[in-house]
């Protein structure tokens, strides 16, 4: 039998035994406790997830009914207004039936004129082509070829051909058509009689383009081809004369390269190659600027003087033409696109110069 201070010792010892386990089930109840509030927060946060996208559809699709819905009653409105305008439109034209006899216009009232149509732009090459042209050309008395008839046939023009007769060519001059274009060729060793320079030069007055090819002006710059020449501003420099004929350096040179005479339509040209047709000393004229017109010298025996021993010359706004030398010392290619070039420019310059 155990005595009381055994008893208590016994005691003691047992309680250090309780104490420890009593800890040891505090803390595994604060463990498990801590575990079943983390599991507790995971779900409630799961479940608010959950809730958001629920909403979050259910308001898209809230959006997408409103618009459906929209788009519907616009669709709605504008049948509706179309209808509605279809029905306005059929009700006024029922309602506007024409009258059988509507009334006059007032004695006083003048009747409307037409509208004025516009003039149809006519081309300049189109009006080249449908040119009035005369030609005299005296080399058809010899037998020999016609380059002017020859160049026209070529470009395709038509024209009036009196060939050498120079009673033809008088009432042509003298008739009361308006000519585009007069060509008076003079080449053969005849001459042209000095009164034709007066016709032309009415014509020339009158607007006319004019191509003169005259080998012996010197015989005539003082008589009536004068007012010709001074209306054009140029005038006899000097008789180009050969004493040797055989030995005629006839060599013409452009003083204008770029020159349309020389370009449009034809390129290429050249009167370096000659060989001489005209068994004689007098081979043509040179001609001169004076001043008192607008004249250009085109083409010339020194490649250097612009305003001396031409043999080519262009004035009246380029609606006349002077050549003082023969056309046949040269080769036919040549002379024929040279005439081609000359016909061109000054029926362009004829036609922009007209109203």
């Amino acid at each position: 039998m155990r005595n009381p201070a055994q008893r208590q010792r016994v005691a003691i010892q047992k309680g250090w035994i309780i104490v420890p386990f009593c800890l040891l089930m505090v803390n595994v109840a604060c463990i498990v406790s801590g575990q079943a509030d983390q599991s507790l927060l995971q779900t409630q946060t799961a479940l608010q997830v959950q809730l958001t996208l629920q909403a979050q559809q259910a308001n898209q699709g809230a959006q997408e009914t409103a618009a459906a819905a929209e788009r519907t009653r616009i669709a709605q409105e504008v049948q509706a207004t179309m209808l509605s305008e279809q029905i306005a439109q059929l009700t006024q034209q029922a309602g506007q039936v024409p009258p059988t006899n509507p009334p006059p216009p007032p004695a006083t009232e003048a009747p409307p004129l037409p509208a004025s149509s516009p003039e149809p732009v006519v081309d300049i090459e189109q009006k080249i082509k449908n040119a009035k042209i005369l030609l005299f050309e005296d080399m058809s008395g010899t037998g020999q070829l016609e380059y002017y008839q020859e160049a026209l046939e070529m470009g395709g023009y038509t024209f009036k051909d009196d060939g050498s007769a120079q009673g033809w060519f008088k009432d042509d001059l003298l008739s009361s058509t308006q000519w585009d274009l007069i060509i008076a060729a003079s080449e053969s060793r005849t001459k042209i009689q000095g009164e034709f320079f007066v016709y032309l030069l009415d014509h020339i007055n009158r607007g006319t383009a004019v191509i003169i090819e005259h080998w012996a002006l010197d015989d005539l710059s003082q008589g009536r081809v004068a007012p010709i020449l001074s209306k054009c501003g140029i005038g006899l420099y000097r008789d180009w004369f050969f004493r040797e004929w055989w030995l005629a350096d006839l060599s013409v040179w452009p003083l204008i390269p770029d020159h349309l005479i020389f370009t449009t339509p034809n390129k290429g040209i050249s009167l370096r190659n000659f060989a001489v047709f005209w068994d004689e000393p007098d081979q043509g004229d040179l001609l001169k600027i004076t001043g008192t017109g607008d004249a250009q010298l085109i083409a010339g025996t020194k490649a250097t003087s612009k305003s001396d021993h031409g043999v080519v010359a262009s004035c009246l706004g380029g609606r006349m033409i002077i050549q003082t030398f023969s056309s046949h010392n040269y080769r036919r290619d040549m002379v024929t696109s040279l005439i081609q070039n000359y016909v061109h420019y000054t029926l362009t310059n004829h036609f922009l110069s007209q109203p």
